[in-house]
């Protein structure tokens, strides 16, 4: 009997591993290979094109740590998703709850921030450049017409820029309000989802115990929303930290290079034919994503 059973378990064993075997080589294929192979290009100089390859050992990571650029591209993509983070995570939760309790207003906005969704980023960054644009666009055709200049200047206040991406001022601020205004209406749908996903006895109960509305959110709704609240911020937080296209097509990274983000930063290594040292970059990219993902991680156990 002894020997049956210890027979028994192992097929059982065995048949664990061969059901997770086709998983696990796609796993290697399309992960674990590529990223060993980015690796290792990081430690050549190498063009991506010829076949040619100087071994340069851990110069091409080196000159990364110390590049002031790479510094500025790194602090701009942390900008962009720490205010991500938060403005969506505000702007989304408040049209929710708009939404769950005034029905047919609610609804209506929820619609509405539901729209830009559909729209790819490099659609959406050439829109929000027209609309920013200096000569014809929209923006400073409000802003003539309603004299917001004239009268920030006759308060003593500083004029807005003619063009806000190609100002060093204010090209970062464009980035975000674009970005921020094409992601909202997906975490509204989120925050949509979770508050009806609570019992309607739970909204009657606090209805009779004659809490307000920040009562009610801050002891009751985000307490029971907590998993809803971190899958939202782990997509808020990967989408912005692997942000390109918006950026590329809204300012390119200027005006001299200071909107630059992490994913521009490699691509204009690679696009100049350096490919050893834009597999550098996805190598710090692939580290500093995982210590975010490690930290998330951590904050969603000590929360549980």
């Amino acid at each position: 009997m002894v020997k049956l059973r210890i027979k028994t378990g192992s097929k059982r064993i065995i048949a664990r591993y061969l059901l997770l075997l086709p998983t696990l080589l796609l796993y290697f294929l399309f992960f674990m290979y590529p990223v060993i192979n980015g690796l290792s290009l990081g430690l050549y100089k190498y063009s991506g094109v010829s076949q040619v390859k100087y071994f340069i050992g851990l110069r091409n990571y080196a000159d990364i740590a110390i590049d002031p650029q790479f510094h500025n591209a790194l602090k701009n993509t942390f900008i962009i998703t720490v205010v991500n983070s938060i403005v969506q995570f505000v702007a989304g939760f408040s049209l929710a709850w708009l939404a769950r309790k005034y029905v047919r207003v609610g609804s209506i906005f929820l619609s509405v921030a539901l729209i830009p969704i559909v729209l790819s980023f490099v659609s959406v960054g050439l829109m929000w450049t027209w609309f920013y644009n200096s000569s014809f666009g929209l923006l400073n055709g409000i802003f003539d017409f309603l004299h917001v200049n004239n009268a920030l200047n006759f308060v003593g206040l500083p004029s807005i820029p003619r063009s806000l991406t190609a100002n060093p001022s204010t090209a970062l601020f464009s980035v975000l309000l674009t970005a921020n205004w094409h992601g909202i209406g997906l975490y509204a749908v989120i925050y949509s989802a979770g508050l009806r996903s609570i019992s309607p006895s739970i909204y009657d109960s606090m209805k009779v115990d004659g809490l307000s509305d920040l009562q009610k959110i801050r002891r009751v709704i985000f307490p029971m929303l907590k998993d809803t609240i971190a899958l939202a911020l782990v997509l808020v937080i990967a989408a912005s930290f692997k942000i390109f296209e918006l950026v590329y097509v809204l300012t390119g990274g200027g005006p001299g290079r200071l909107t630059d983000v992490i994913s521009l930063y490699l691509y204009r290594y690679y696009a100049s034919f350096q490919a050893g040292y834009a597999s550098a970059v996805a190598f710090y990219m692939l580290i500093i994503g995982l210590v975010l993902v490690v930290i998330q991680f951590k904050f969603l156990r000590t929360e549980k």
